[in-house]
């Protein structure tokens, strides 16, 4: 471990997903951070079991050997991950309601919490609603093992506390908007009717990724800002000078590039 600043912890769900992917990332990167990968986090990343073609997976493996990705990886050393084992003991059934008491310490979730309060995360950030129970969690954490209230929070309660109101809020839609913003010309104008219709699918893709209050304070932002004009462009500059969304571009080429290798020829079919 280095001595730089450490950012919150992210679960796999929120850095699979594009979008809340994106605006997580842009996030960090306007705190000044870089986004934290757990080592079961990577691990899960960057395995092909569930990824067919092992396009995504892939994309993950070539950012590791990247120098300018927006992520920080972090390895434990053997004091660490004892302590892991440690944390591990502590949680509880009702903390994972699909799991019985012999399953946790072998629960990816659980592994991801534990690391996360063992090498000093602020919070945990998930998407995570089913098989996780915050508050329970959040109880035993607390609790027994003196860490702060509130250490693992949903992507909406991460945002929240880090936008609450105000000019934050309006920072918040920046972000959001800068996420989907065109790579067109600097001349060509990224107009309010054509950003509200990206906007909207954006609120789509974020409620469907289980990040519905976020979507719904966006849409309310939005409704409310004296000044779309200025804030889209700020949003159009934002998108263009960021080290997070210029990664987020070549990533996508990448998994396009990669799609291509992957899909069979089309030969042409016998008379």
């Amino acid at each position: 471990m280095t001595d730089e600043s450490l950012g919150p912890g992210f679960d796999t769900v929120t850095l699979t997903r594009p979008t809340p992917r994106k605006l997580v990332c842009l996030w960090m990167e306007q705190a000044g951070l870089r986004t934290v990968l757990l080592p079961t986090v990577w691990e899960q990343l960057a395995s092909t079991r569930k990824d067919r073609i092992g396009v995504n997976a892939a994309s993950w493996r070539r950012a590791r050997a990247h120098p300018n990705a927006p992520f920080r990886w972090l390895e434990l050393d053997d004091e660490q991950q004892e302590a892991v084992e440690d944390v591990l003991q502590h949680f509880t059934e009702p903390c994972f309601p699909k799991l019985v008491a012999d399953q946790i310490p072998d629960d990816a979730d659980a592994n991801i919490i534990a690391e996360a309060l063992v090498v000093g995360t602020d919070v945990l950030v998930t998407q995570d609603i089913n098989s996780i129970n915050h508050d329970e969690i959040n109880f035993v954490i607390e609790k027994r093992l003196g860490a702060n209230s509130g250490f693992v929070l949903t992507v909406d309660r991460a945002l929240a506390r880090a936008f609450p109101g105000g000019e934050s809020a309006d920072h918040l839609l920046m972000l959001a908007l800068a996420t989907i913003a065109p790579a067109a010309p600097a001349h060509q104008e990224w107009a309010v009717d054509d950003a509200h219709q990206d906007f909207s699918n954006l609120l789509l893709a974020l409620s469907g990724a289980n990040v519905r209050e976020t979507a719904e304070r966006l849409d309310v932002r939005w409704n409310q800002c004296c000044d779309l004009e200025r804030l889209l462009e700020d949003a159009r500059m934002l998108a263009e000078d960021s080290c997070a969304m210029r990664f987020e571009r070549m990533r996508m080429e990448w998994q396009r590039e990669a799609a291509r290798r992957g899909r069979p020829s089309q030969g042409r079919k016998g008379r």
